[in-house]
């Protein structure tokens, strides 16, 4: 990472005792509403269903209805878990301080996420990998190499009858398969 971690800077002028205050009353009305909807959505999943359905399919329905549900209350979890930790960074003092720089995150930033841990430049460089994407399978190849084929573009090639992206069945042709 290019990010250097210094010492934690010790310039709070952007962060007053009033805008903590303000910061924390946020973060506690985020968690009760967080904690509400969480509450709920368990209560969804874990309602009384019958054991038996009358299709098959209705069953499956319930089913990835109750998955969904619990997907949404883990998100939620995640999400109450992120709020938690702002709230004691507060009270531990680091509250707006980014986690990886050192550096203070700005005002506007801890405005529209309450609960973030970085800086913009920070998450930049946490979401960039420090390799870059290569591409698609098979669209890399060295300068002057040969392309070669595994054996699995030739059992591709023997069912497609020959057929590939570059080749494909031409408009209009119906084949019975």
């Amino acid at each position: 990472m290019n990010l250097l971690v210094g010492p934690p800077v010790q310039d709070r002028k952007t962060i007053t005792p009033h805008r903590l205050t303000q910061q924390r009353s946020r973060l506690l009305r985020i968690r009760a509403s967080l904690s509400q909807r969480i509450k709920r959505l368990t209560k969804d999943a874990l309602e009384d269903t019958p054991g038996y359905s009358l299709h098959m399919a209705d069953a499956a329905t319930d089913s990835f209805d109750r998955d969904l549900t619990l997907g949404l209350a883990s998100f939620e979890q995640e999400a109450l878990y992120e709020v938690d930790a702002a709230l004691k960074r507060i009270d531990d003092g680091a509250y707006g301080v980014c986690e990886l720089t050192g550096r203070p995150i700005p005002w506007k930033r801890l405005e529209a996420i309450p609960w973030t841990r970085f800086s913009i430049e920070a998450e930049t460089e946490l979401e960039n990998p420090s390799h870059p994407h290569i591409g698609s399978l098979r669209t890399v190849q060295a300068a002057g190499e040969e392309s070669f084929e595994t054996p699995f573009d030739l059992e591709l090639e023997t069912l497609s009858g020959g057929l590939t992206e570059e080749h494909p069945r031409p408009i209009g042709r119906e084949e019975n398969v």
